[in-house]
């Protein structure tokens, strides 16, 4: 078991995304009074995102476990898990990839379907589900981001014991690359950034990544995984130059279709 959490532990502190903010502007201007209707908290960590009433839309490894049957709040409601749906690509990486070169656990993030869906007993109220985006056009994109795991600045990275203040936050980056299932943008230092310019960091993965067109949201990523190089042991998340990933909703539109049975969710 405690080889399990310490494994689980490594995952996170790739995959996990929040907000890491640029060091030369001020965190509250990051901050959000309250985030977006379609933004749900998932049962442990991580988020999803309502794209119908019943059914929400996430990153496949905030699934910890069988979350059937599971009850969990949304507002003042309590909503129990019907079903879930893992990409059938998806797939956890072998303990030995977390040794040494981190060139292997990179492959396999790359390779896997890293989405998931859940299917909710009943409709959730109160809440309007965001548009997916289903163009291939992001490069070049302005995205938001929103999360609200731990905090830092791209100087110093990702600060964990920030982790437990939930601070809800967003920041913005631009589409650089779109390949296959992924979105990539990269963490630029204050010289060429957005003036609220940022990546993720620990504890909130599956958050949406946005982009308005005409004022209407529309949903074109999921907060995935950050890339590295090097030996793992000096792995440091959040830094200038860190490159990103997010599920490229797009890419997988056909599949949330086949999977709502129909619903409609333009």
């Amino acid at each position: 078991m405690r080889l399990l959490f310490i494994l689980a532990l490594c995952v996170l502190s790739f995959t996990s995304e929040a907000v890491v903010t640029r060091h030369d502007v001020s965190s509250e201007s990051y901050a959000v009074q309250s985030f977006p209707g379609y933004m749900i908290d998932m049962p442990h960590e991580g988020h999803g995102v309502l794209i119908h009433e019943q059914w929400i839309v996430t990153v496949a490894h905030t699934i910890f476990y069988d979350y059937v049957g599971k009850q969990f709040p949304i507002d003042d409601n309590l909503y129990e898990i019907k079903s879930v749906h893992i990409h059938p690509e998806y797939s956890q990486p072998d303990k030995k990839l977390f040794e040494g070169d981190l060139a292997p656990l990179m492959k396999h993030f790359k390779e896997r379907s890293d989405i998931a869906l859940v299917k909710l007993n009943k409709p959730v109220t109160g809440k309007t589900p965001i548009k997916i985006y289903t163009g291939d056009k992001e490069k070049g994109k302005t995205i938001t981001v929103y999360g609200k795991g731990a905090m830092g600045n791209g100087l110093t990275g990702e600060d964990l014991d920030t982790k437990p203040l939930r601070k809800m936050n967003k920041f913005q980056n631009v589409v650089e690359h779109s390949e296959s299932n992924w979105l990539i943008f990269k963490f630029d230092k204050p010289e060429h950034a957005l003036p609220l310019e940022g990546m993720h960091g620990s504890g909130d993965s599956g958050g949406a990544s946005v982009i308005f067109e005409e004022g209407v949201p529309y949903l074109v990523g999921l907060s995935s995984w950050q890339f590295a190089e090097g030996d793992i042991s000096s792995f440091k998340g959040g830094l200038y130059g860190t490159k990103v990933y997010q599920v490229r909703v797009s890419s997988y539109y056909n599949w949330i279709n086949k999977a709502l049975n129909g619903a409609n969710i333009q």
